[in-house]
């Protein structure tokens, strides 16, 4: 695949240029690092997109004098370097949340983030609906820049093309459901010889395991973690119990890659790219790692959409409104340079560039008919568009929601927890584990509800429940003039 980095080369300076005016200067002649330059670090879990942000990172320090130190991390490991860096007041400027499960209210109730000095101006080449207040904006002012849509899944299933032909399977016909699914892996196993596994899966990182199960509980009939008819919480119904019982299904019958229970999403992908496992859930931006790290396997690699729990269910995926993803630190001393490199992802050009990364879908879905990426890229975000509909977000209703949230205390075992401790034999019961999971999360809310009441929030319970929701349908912002 080709790149923009062609464009970059020619365009990025033009972009970075309109900036060098009011940025800290360098030394003359430019070339390398002056005494006294200013420093930004940026981690973000971006793999795809590294060669891409190095690039504009390094025009950035060529253009304004600011060295950027750029990290891209495993966002298994994300979160406990974030974790490590909050403690000992060394966040990075800049940074994704990968890996942190707490929410982004949360964060700006804790000080780990500050307000983004962008303009609407600033922010007007961008779809004016990924911005919510309670999502990417706090009070109206923006606290994270989106970067990626909230039309996406993550537990696409992709598939080695070479195996599932030696198998005979019609990928279309036969990975739709559950039952699909699990045969598919059988006969992949059956007829790929000694070494060959059904499916492989990222069983040592509990969070995606989580949505992975969440997907699932949607591809049989659920809508999410509470029911936006009454806002009660989910967990303990059918559609994530019986999703838990499929993928324990597959281990059961022996088709799961033996190592799997060591491996994260990373490596995992990085095991199904030699091939030695025909099946593997993930999002869009598979292909966009294949194609930077594992080339050779590019032409192997087919997608088809979740299978759902039975023949002939439509599927559904309800995603609410999106938090952004690059954040700033609270502790950043310089806020007004962060927000000039952050500047360089909001015009058209760059967000075309990102796209063709094929990395989790642009904000402005629109794009990738644009962009020169892979066929299985161009599918995945058209299945996206069929399938996935916005459900409501009682942030939206009410502000007061986003300090109930941050004021929530996190629930150990979480919904990634109780997967992966069914799946290892250690949670014997999934139903009693994610019965126990809704009791605790409603008792904590309710406690989260009294405390910011104690203040003078006006909120309750009630905030989570949408009677004019219906299902199949986007929750648009004008729904809730009548909720």
């Amino acid at each position: 695949m080709i790149s923009r980095r062609k464009f970059l080369g020619a365009s990025a300076g033009g972009v970075l240029g309109a900036l060098a005016a009011s940025a800290c200067s360098t030394a003359p002649g430019g070339g390398g690092q002056a005494a006294g330059a200013k420093t930004l670090r940026v981690w973000d879990h971006f793999q795809p997109r590294e060669d891409l942000h190095k690039k504009l990172f390094a025009d950035f320090q060529k253009s304004t004098g600011t060295v950027v130190q750029y990290t891209v991390y495993n966002p298994n490991q994300q979160g406990q370097a974030l974790q490590l860096a909050f403690g000992s007041k060394q966040l990075p400027d800049i940074y994704t949340t990968a890996g942190v499960k707490l929410p982004q209210p949360r964060l700006k109730k804790d000080g780990w983030i500050a307000p983004i000095e962008l303009t609407k101006q600033d922010l007007s080449a961008m779809p004016a609906d990924c911005f919510l207040n309670g999502f990417t904006h706090f009070d109206d002012k923006l606290y994270s820049l989106p970067m990626v849509n909230y039309r996406q899944y993550g537990t696409l299933t992709w598939y080695n093309v070479e195996l599932a032909e030696k198998a005979g399977l019609d990928a279309e016909r036969d990975l739709a459901t559950w039952d699909g699914f699990r045969s598919a892996a059988a006969k992949i196993k059956s007829s790929g010889g000694d070494g060959i596994s059904g499916w492989i899966a990222p069983l040592q990182f509990a969070q995606r395991l989580g949505e992975h199960v969440s997907d699932l509980a949607m591809a049989a009939g659920g809508a999410g973690a509470t029911d936006p008819r009454t806002g009660a919480y989910a967990y303990g119904t059918d559609p994530y119990v019986h999703a838990i019982d499929f993928l324990m299904s597959l281990k059961k019958d022996g088709l799961i890659f033996p190592a799997s229970s060591s491996l994260d999403a990373r490596t995992a992908r990085a095991r199904w790219s030699t091939g030695v496992a025909g099946l593997f859930f993930d999002g869009p931006w598979n292909i966009g790692v294949i194609n930077d790290q594992f080339k050779v396997f590019l032409d192997k690699v087919g997608v088809v959409s979740m299978p759902t729990a039975e023949a002939g269910r439509p599927l559904v995926v309800y995603a609410p409104p999106k938090a952004g993803d690059y954040v700033t630190a609270a502790t950043s001393k310089d806020p007004e340079l962060v927000a000039k490199l952050l500047k360089i992802f909001t015009t058209e050009e760059v967000m075309l560039a990102e796209t063709e990364q094929m990395d989790g879908m642009p904000v402005d879905l629109a794009l990738v008919s644009k962009a020169n990426v892979h066929p299985t890229y161009k599918k995945a975000a058209e299945l996206f568009g069929k399938q996935i509909k916005l459900r409501p977000a009682p942030e939206v209703r009410n502000s007061g929601v986003s300090e109930v949230v941050a004021e929530m205390k996190q629930i150990e075992p979480d919904l990634g927890g109780i997967v992966q401790g069914v799946l290892s034999g250690q949670l014997p019961d999934a139903r009693k584990a994610l019965t126990d999971l809704d009791r605790k999360l409603t008792a904590e809310r309710e406690r989260a509800i009294k405390a910011v009441a104690a203040k003078g929030v006006k909120v309750s319970a009630d905030d989570w429940a949408f009677a004019n929701w219906v299902p199949g349908q986007d929750y648009g912002r004008d729904k809730y003039k009548t909720s």
